[in-house]
């Protein structure tokens, strides 16, 4: 089946259409981000460079608690979009604006794995963090895949979080209520009452830290994680239909790291670009067993005060140019092998980012009683961290 036509593509890749959303006003459906609480950082935009559409305690945009971000690249300003027809499965979704990077349309729900289609929401003082939806009243029932990233832009480390659909009322959250058209449910529209991710598909309901850290290979990932190599990194969660609230994170996460990392206080990390392409994912190689001092925060050049180590069964590549698999044992990188990937500029120091992002997997449906709403067209997700 066809993709978008290159006019499209080239709209988005130059950010043209900055508030794209849904093509069609059906009845029922989430027409777009309601961006009445938001600032995008305004253009020009730099390749790799982080920008953030800011998200404010309110309309009047005077205090912030949060943000939407993006990285300029595949993915572009503002960092979200609802997709109401996928050109290619028909589907629905919450996901970040962009292009694809494999053919270079626009970004559909049905894009490929890694290729970038998460909306990234991050914290960044522990306060609640509201996202609007404006939504068009009619007698659809709608559901929305919501792919997304939740990120402890904090100065402290989070215990977990809680998200809430609810609307904004004169100025204060109002929480949904059960059956009145708005709630999670499962990707078929049925509304939780109360489960669990244990119970759920993780497409369905799941928070998982990113598998190149920690979990088995699979069919979608065709390396096990550097830290471990069999069990995922992730949060329990409970959910009803209008609440997903995060119970305890897996204990191998916490036996390394403790709670949930705050995006400055990430280990540093060894990372090796194995096809010279900026644009795909580096291989975690090695990871600072202390702290990184940093001596020019633009390439993030610095020192490790301690020891590099890694979680592979062996440090360097093998005799096929490939990182060792992991065993999810530390050892320290011998010195030899340090000197080689100090000399060589396809081996770059970042900071281990993965550890303070976590994916989060839900769907939202919305109905006809939205007419109902204390606010008809429009709808609020809220983001609460846990200390």
């Amino acid at each position: 089946m066809s993709r978008t036509k290159v006019a499209t593509k080239l709209s988005a890749l130059l950010g043209v259409s900055l508030f794209v959303a849904a093509v069609s006003a059906n009845a029922g459906t989430i027409t777009g981000w309601d961006m009445s609480n938001a600032t995008v950082a305004p253009p020009p935009y730099t390749e790799f460079v982080k920008y953030r559409s800011t998200l404010y305690t309110s309309t009047a945009k005077t205090a912030t608690n949060g943000y939407i971000g993006w990285e300029e690249s595949d993915v572009t300003a503002p960092g979200m979009k609802i997709v109401n027809k996928d050109d290619v499965t028909g589907l629905k979704c919450i996901m970040t604006t962009g292009i694809n990077p494999y053919d270079f349309s626009t970004k559909m729900c049905s894009d490929p794995l890694q290729s970038s289609k998460r909306w990234k929401v991050g914290g960044v003082n522990g306060q609640p963090i509201d996202v609007y939806f404006s939504v068009a009243t009619d007698t659809l029932t709608t559901v929305y895949n919501s792919m997304q990233k939740l990120t402890d832009n904090d100065g402290r480390k989070w215990k977990g979080f809680k998200a809430e659909l609810g609307f904004m009322v004169n100025g204060v959250f109002t929480k949904s209520t059960a059956l009145d058209g708005l709630g999670f449910s499962a990707k078929t529209g049925k509304y939780f009452t109360t489960t669990t991710s244990a119970l759920q598909s993780a497409e369905t309901l799941s928070a998982l830290f990113a598998q190149g850290l920690a979990g088995p290979a699979d069919a979608n990932h065709p390396t096990t994680g550097y830290f471990d190599p069999i069990n995922r990194f992730s949060y329990f969660l409970n959910a009803t239909e209008d609440t997903i609230d995060s119970g305890l994170i897996t204990s191998n996460y916490f036996a390394l790291f403790g709670d949930w990392n705050n995006l400055s206080g990430v280990p540093a990390a060894y990372y090796y670009d194995d096809d010279a392409n900026p644009n795909t994912d580096n291989t975690l190689m090695a990871n600072c067993d202390g702290t990184f001092t940093v001596t020019d925060p633009i390439t993030y050049t610095g020192y490790c005060n301690g020891t590099w180590v890694t979680y592979r069964s062996q440090a360097g590549l093998d005799a096929n140019g490939v990182a060792y698999p992991s065993d999810g044992v530390k050892k320290p990188v011998p010195a030899d092998i340090l000197a080689a990937w100090q000399s060589n500029y396809l081996y770059t120091n970042a900071p281990l980012e993965d550890l303070a992002n976590l994916g989060l997997n839900y769907y939202i449906t919305v109905n006809k009683l939205n007419s109902k709403w204390k606010t008809p067209n429009q709808f609020v997700l809220r983001f609460t961290p846990k200390y």
